[in-house]
């Protein structure tokens, strides 16, 4: 069995009228999975700052992840959405923002795309979509 397939197995959720997170035991990592995923899009200083800020089933540890953190929840055998159905707030047409700067550039960073779950840079001055993440502890 693939390493994304178990993933996907793994991946459990909570949701109430309010509150929507996604755990995954395999990676220890809780992602935010609210409306604000697919309805807001800001740019890459003030998405940190949102998930610094964020207030969600009682934790407040919250923040934007790594690029190698967000491709853990890419599922390579879907596409528009390439996320596993686990997950039920999604813009697949859009780039997700990440805390990962780009190497050479001072101004961007790393994100992806859900459509088909391909990584891409974009300068920190656009308006991008964010889900938060915290550790499992």
């Amino acid at each position: 069995m693939s390493r994304i397939l178990m993933t996907l197995l793994a991946l459990s959720a909570f949701a109430s009228a309010e509150i929507t997170m996604i755990k995954d035991p395999k990676t220890n990592l809780m992602w935010e999975d609210t409306p604000h995923v697919r309805e807001t899009k800001i740019t890459q200083p003030r998405a940190k700052e949102y998930c610094s800020e964020l207030q969600l089933g009682g934790y407040s540890d919250w923040r934007l992840p790594t690029i190698h953190e967000l491709l853990t929840i890419v599922d390579y055998n879907r596409v528009s959405p390439a996320i596993p159905k686990a997950f039920s707030y999604i813009e697949d047409e859009s780039f997700y923002w990440t805390s990962t700067r780009v190497a050479d550039e001072d101004d961007a960073f790393w994100g992806v795309n859900f459509k088909r779950g391909a990584s891409s840079k974009a300068s920190e001055y656009y308006d991008r979509y964010v889900r938060c993440v915290r550790d499992i502890k």
